[in-house]
Formats: structure tokens, C-alpha cells, sequence
């Protein structure tokens, strides 16, 4: 019996949160959608990340273990879940 190696990738939600100082709800409305953006391509953990329930999964690849490199891959991107996060309907997910 052949053994092989499954790579799964998921989304998990996560939140982090910052202050901002502003004379105006307008002004703090501009100034957090820059601080978020900045939030968005840091590479420190966020504050929280919701490990309850993982999202929109997908097989990255099947390997078969001991196969040479060229050959081990024997496929990538298989679909076995639903996508919770965006569904077909175009709803909120639940």
C-alpha cells in the first residue's frame, strides 16, 4: 500500500484593533482606513484569531512519500469543501 502526504490550506477569521487620535468622526473614519491598511500587510500576530472554526478548506496537494521530487505531486487543488465564507446564494455565511 502506497503512503502519501496531504496538505490542506483553510482561512481562519482573525482580529486585531489599534487607536487613532482625530478632530472629527470623518477624520477617524480616514485615518483608520489607513491604519488598517498598514494593519493588513504586517507580519505581527494579530490580537485574536478564532480557532473555533476553519473556513473555505481546500487540498493543496497530494504528495506520495519516498517518490522522486518531479513525480511525488500527484495533485493540487482539490476542492472537498464547501465555501462557507462566500456561498453560492451571495449570503452571509451563518
Amino acid at each position: 500500500m502506497a503512503h502519501y502526504r496531504v496538505t490542506i490550506g483553510f482561512w481562519l477569521r482573525a482580529y486585531d484593533g489599534f487607536d487613532v487620535e482625530a478632530n472629527s468622526d470623518a477624520e477617524a473614519i480616514v485615518l483608520a482606513k489607513i491604519q488598517a491598511l498598514e494593519a493588513m500587510v504586517s507580519t505581527a500576530h494579530p490580537e485574536h484569531i478564532e480557532i473555533d472554526e476553519r473556513r473555505e478548506g481546500i487540498i493543496c496537494w497530494i504528495d506520495a512519500v519516498g517518490a522522486p521530487l518531479d513525480t511525488a505531486t500527484i495533485a493540487e487543488d482539490v476542492a472537498f469543501d464547501d465555501d462557507r465564507i462566500h456561498p453560492a446564494g451571495g449570503g452571509a455565511p451563518e
